[in-house]
């Protein structure tokens, strides 16, 4: 909750700064030339920088994933192991004699 709020409080400051910044800007890229306002330019900027995030932060997830998966089939194996095994020893126990009493 507390990720949620820190993004919120993010955007709007972002949002409050872009807003303040409305002057026509030119954006130059090798040949390229293109005037926009500074507005769309710092959006859009935050936005690529969301995306890319998300982007870097995919493969540690999967991984994470994969892992969680793997653990759960692991326990699930191990849970039906320990029930045959009480289901043996409840057998053994049923077919054993009965102690001798001296």
């Amino acid at each position: 909750m507390g990720i949620l709020i820190l993004a919120l409080i993010l955007a709007l400051t972002t949002a409050a700064f872009a807003l303040q910044n409305t002057e026509a800007v030119t954006i130059r890229l090798l040949f390229w030339e293109y005037q926009t306002s500074l507005v769309l330019v710092i959006l859009g900027s935050a936005g690529i920088g969301m995306i890319l995030t998300l982007l870097a932060s995919l493969g540690g997830r999967l991984t994470r994933s994969r892992a969680i998966r793997s653990l759960e089939s692991t326990a699930e194996s191990q849970r039906e192991q320990i029930r045959e095994l009480e289901e043996k020893l409840r057998l053994s126990s049923e077919n054993a004699p009965p102690p001798a009493s001296g």
